[in-house]
């Protein structure tokens, strides 16, 4: 497996990286000076330096904390952050001077960089995640942007489920996003598998959205499901067949990238974005 040499707010960390695999490090004698290497093998990290405390990144307008996991993450995923400068957007007033329409729903929503970015541009955000972890991070990365009074509802929850519940009570979306991971479990327990359960959600959510004005943005860096299957599957649906033709209807579509000190990139997955502005 490949390995990535990554720079957070000056602590520098080794980490396993399958994209980099066949990938020539460009200084290699930079390597020798991480500060903290996680061994996938064991599943553990070395410290070469103490981890900081209260350790933050700069994500393009808001701060992010990064920690060191289990799993070899970092509590973040910083090639998203093209993501966060289309969903911090504000939306644009009416004639009135009122902001309508600014419900945003975020499915495995992690620890909250998305929701962050979010309730910076004055959306009212629903954060939902399986993992209670998470959502308590997500907590801590609101506060730390000084987002204690935005109106954030945090929710330990099935995504599928949450879903389904909010197109029973008939509510509506202008901003619906997922990140959804190839398997995981709910906090019940029940078996998510990306292949199988990704396209009724992606039905319940364009159900949910305002069809006058909104955004979706699914993501992903799993092999099971590509995005040009995810593109398909929205272009066939009973939700933008009436919008085939449109000037107004955007959609777009490519791959997340990182890039080195000498502008190389490392790909990071796909986005699919749908937008009625």
């Amino acid at each position: 497996m490949g390995r990535k040499l990554e720079s957070l707010a000056g602590y520098v960390v080794d980490r396993p990286s399958p994209a980099a695999l066949g990938t020539v490090a460009s200084r290699p004698a930079r390597w020798k000076h991480a500060d903290a290497t996680y061994n996938a093998e064991e599943r553990t990290w070395e410290y070469h330096q103490p981890w900081p405390d209260g350790l933050a990144i700069d994500c393009g307008g808001f701060r992010m904390p990064v920690r060191p996991t289990p799993y070899g993450h970092i509590g973040l995923f910083p090639e998203q952050r093209e993501n966060w400068t289309w969903l911090g957007i504000r939306l644009e007033p009416d004639a009135k001077g009122f902001v309508q329409g600014n419900a945003a729903l975020n499915l495995f929503a992690y620890t909250g960089a998305s929701t962050v970015a979010l309730a910076r541009a004055g959306f009212s955000v629903a954060h939902v995640d399986a993992a209670k972890p998470n959502v308590q991070s997500a907590r801590l990365a609101a506060e730390t942007n000084n987002l204690g009074e935005a109106v954030i509802r945090y929710l330990v929850d099935d995504a599928a489920k949450f879903a389904a519940r909010e197109l029973r009570r008939q509510r509506k979306y202008h901003t619906i996003l997922m990140d959804p991971p190839a398997y995981g479990h709910s906090p019940k327990g029940k078996a998510w598998r990306l292949e199988r359960d990704l396209w009724p959600l992606l039905s319940d959510c364009l159900k949910l959205l305002d069809r006058e004005s909104f955004r979706l943005l699914v993501t992903g860096h799993s092999p099971q499901v590509e995005q040009q299957e995810i593109l398909e599957f929205l272009r066939q649906t009973e939700f933008l067949k009436p919008l085939r033709g449109s000037s107004r209807l955007i959609i777009e579509a490519g791959r997340s990238q990182l890039r080195d000190e000498e502008d190389r990139s490392l790909d990071a997955g796909f986005f699919v974005r749908l937008q009625m502005p």
